[in-house]
């Protein structure tokens, strides 16, 4: 084996008579646009500062010759030597001398070798890919563009890099220019010897290397060029580490670049959002690490509820909402401790919010509200409540007045709709939330009880058999209706520390073994102890009972000052009927909780592609593919590699796949509804609000 430093050029692709193989066990060629950008952008950076720029290495193994060729073959580094080498071929395409075009066509073939031993087109190539790569790499070499799939990775990303040479070109950058900047790219090469096992090395490298984390490469990123790196590790980077274990530093840093962007940040993308932050946002390395150490604090203070800086009260309510993994609020959080440590408000205006929150989240829990718009409410949350500065003079009435006014299905439940939840809806089936709903109604007003040792026990049993006794005492002919209705609600459920023991055993012999004196467990025991039988009658009253002091404990505290967020022109629809949007003018959308400010219905229909393809492409790609029509009764293709197959020519963000527009409103509504049918979301997911703009009829102009 040897190692040296080496040229991507200078190394491999300008020497003659050298071909290098990729062998059928690497994957397929699979590089992003967004890979070839940043490839493209070092590239050009190296040219302008005429610098070295280092990008990783590559692994080869020298084989036997063949007419006169040299093979050779990659064990790792193929997507980059790909990616090169796609590139060449374009600068090639898009030089505009011959003199120019030389140097970079000389990279792709060994021409003297071909005109020697008479060579085949597939001998010619200095870059020979597995599989059904070659064929299209084969296509794209010698201008074959009838027969390339237009789909596949290697055309899209030539077809990207022509469109990038063309926009250097125009700023005054040459092709020669571009071919000098990858003659500066050094890689570390790595050649093996006859005694080296190639398949065992590539196996090793791309299986049993550990990858380095989001947070491994943002503190690469912030420190390992820094001259001050040690003090910066020492005051900021260690203190990190230090409020967060290492299995929560990449859920913090998701949930911090979330507050800091548009859309949502997803962890295979998520450190490219970092760098865009750190540049757009002028940071420096030390201001970065600053900001980022302060909002860990703040992370840690959720997590963990223990935080000296706040009051008991605080920290109680943080706990209370980690039990009941209510991780998502911390969106929404960020900006309200922010404003605590800005003397924003005050610790008792944080208590009222903090008890809002768990009091909403308990209230959405019991009545079964789906949880896939959470992440988009609370993300935008701060955004629309504070639009207006003056909210924050009532900063609470503020954050329920706006609640209280949602007409999607994150409205807050009334005390209605709760009760009706808690004394019917299954709430055994939520352990965590059942666990601290009974743990809440013991502990009212006394001396907190111990409950981690206590478990869940069912009054009535939970055997399909129940015995006689049982079955009498509840009705011998309707005994497993009762049941079947009852059996995992709050009236027939209690805490105690002899689940195990009780069992089936007769309700008298469980009375004994629940007694107070024994578990301690004194208020939701009360009234077990004093019935004689328990059937329906019994167990209704119970979780009426029970269900009042939950309703009192997680009481919506009502604004003193009302704050109106409604626009009196316009009004909230969903899909449900597409037409409602004739005649309509948007002012904005909310899909899953987050809001989307539009001016039209065309570029809401955009929006909410954008985001359905980020949160899974797949679907959009296989309509694609198929130019698929969405809409039955609809002339036109949805989706389409191929613009002639679309009316009109829009072309998704960073992505090849075109889609029709020039909708009307109506017909964008019953799209948007299909859309949701095939991601599977709600309708009730999705509200947009909207004035009329119906022109006013001769008849009823006033005059």
């Amino acid at each position: 084996m040897f190692i040296y430093q080496g040229s991507i050029i200078t190394n491999f692709l300008s020497q003659n008579g050298q071909q290098y193989k990729i062998p059928v066990y690497q994957r397929n060629y699979e590089w992003s646009k967004e890979q070839c950008k940043k490839l493209f952008e070092d590239i050009v950076q190296a040219a302008n500062r005429n610098q070295l720029h280092f990008t990783g290495s590559i692994v080869f193994q020298p084989m036997a010759p063949i007419k006169g060729i040299n093979n050779s073959i990659v064990i790792d580094g193929q997507q980059r030597l790909t990616t090169i080498y796609i590139l060449i071929k374009a600068l090639v395409d898009s030089a505009l001398t011959d003199a120019e075009k030389a140097m970079p066509m000389a990279a792709l073939f060994n021409i003297d070798q071909f005109n020697q031993f008479n060579l085949d087109d597939t001998t010619k190539v200095k870059l020979k890919p597995a599989k059904d790569n070659n064929d299209q790499l084969l296509n794209l070499l010698y201008d074959k563009h009838d027969a390339i799939e237009k789909n596949c990775e290697i055309y899209r990303n030539y077809t990207y890099f022509c469109e990038l040479i063309k926009e250097q070109q125009n700023s005054g950058v040459t092709v020669s220019d571009i071919y000098r900047g990858i003659g500066l790219l050094t890689v570390a090469v790595i050649q093996l010897d006859g005694n080296d096992k190639a398949q065992e090395i590539f196996e090793r490298i791309n299986s049993t290397g550990i990858p380095l984390s989001l947070a491994d490469k943002i503190r690469n990123h912030v420190l390992m060029t820094d001259i001050d790196q040690d003090r910066l590790y020492e005051e900021y980077w260690l203190k990190i580490e230090k409020l967060l274990p290492k299995e929560q530093l990449s859920a913090f840093f998701l949930d911090y670049l979330n507050i800091k962007i548009d859309g949502f940040a997803k962890e295979g993308d998520a450190y490219d959002v970092f760098k865009n932050v750190y540049k757009n946002g002028g940071f420096t390395n030390e201001t970065m690490l600053a900001e980022i150490l302060h909002y860990a604090d703040f992370y840690n203070t959720f997590l963990y509820g223990n935080d000296s800086k706040y009051n008991k009260k605080i920290n109680e309510l943080l706990r209370n909402l980690q039990k009941l993994k209510q991780t998502t609020v911390f969106l929404f959080l960020f900006p309200v401790f922010n404003d605590f440590a800005n003397k924003v408000i005050d610790e008792k205006e944080l208590e009222r919010v903090l008890m809002f929150l768990l009091n909403y989240s308990v209230r959405r829990l019991i009545c079964e509200v789906g949880s896939n718009s959470l992440r988009g409410l609370y993300k935008t949350l701060y955004a629309r409540v504070f639009a207006r500065p003056e909210n924050k003079q009532h900063y609470y009435d503020a954050i329920v007045c706006f609640f209280q006014q949602l007409t999607s299905r994150d409205a807050l439940p009334d005390d209605m709709i709760f009760v009706e939840a808690l004394k019917y809806n299954n709430l055994y089936r939520k352990n965590a939330l059942c666990k601290f709903l009974l743990t809440s109604i013991e502990n009212q007003g006394k001396e907190q009880l111990l409950t981690d040792n206590l478990t869940i026990e069912h009054i009535m049993p939970q055997n399909k058999n129940l015995s006689t006794a049982w079955q009498k005492m509840l009705g011998e002919d309707v005994w497993q209706s009762i049941q079947e209705k009852y059996l995992h609600t709050l009236g027939n459920l209690t805490l105690t520390a002899y689940n195990s023991e009780l069992g089936d055993k007769p309700f008298n012999v469980k009375q004994q073994e629940l007694d107070d004196v024994k578990t301690k467990v004194v208020i939701l025991y009360s009234d077990v102890k004093t019935c004689i039988n328990w059937n329906a009658d019994e167990i209704e009253k119970r979780a009426e009972r029970l269900s009042d002091i939950i309703v009192k404990l997680y009481s919506i505290e009502q604004p003193t000052q009302v704050i109106s967020f409604a626009d009196p022109r316009y009004q909230e629809y969903t899909c449900e009927d597409p037409d409602n949007a004739t005649y309509k003018a948007p002012n904005y959308y909310v899909l899953q909780g987050e809001r989307v400010n539009t001016s039209n219905f065309a570029e809401m229909l955009r929006s909410i592609v954008s985001r359905l393809y980020e949160q899974d492409s797949r679907i959009i790609i296989d309509m694609a593919r198929k130019n698929e029509k969405i809409l039955s009764w609809s002339q036109n293709v949805m989706f389409s590699y191929d613009v002639n197959e679309v009316y009109g020519d829009y072309k998704l963000e960073t992505t090849d796949i075109y889609m029709s527009t020039g909708f009307s409103a109506a017909h964008i509504m019953y799209i948007i509804r299909a859309l949701l049918e095939r991601y599977d979301i709600d309708k009730s997911d999705f509200v947009y609000s909207a004035r009329s703009n119906k022109p006013v009829a001769k008849e009823d102009k006033i005059v």
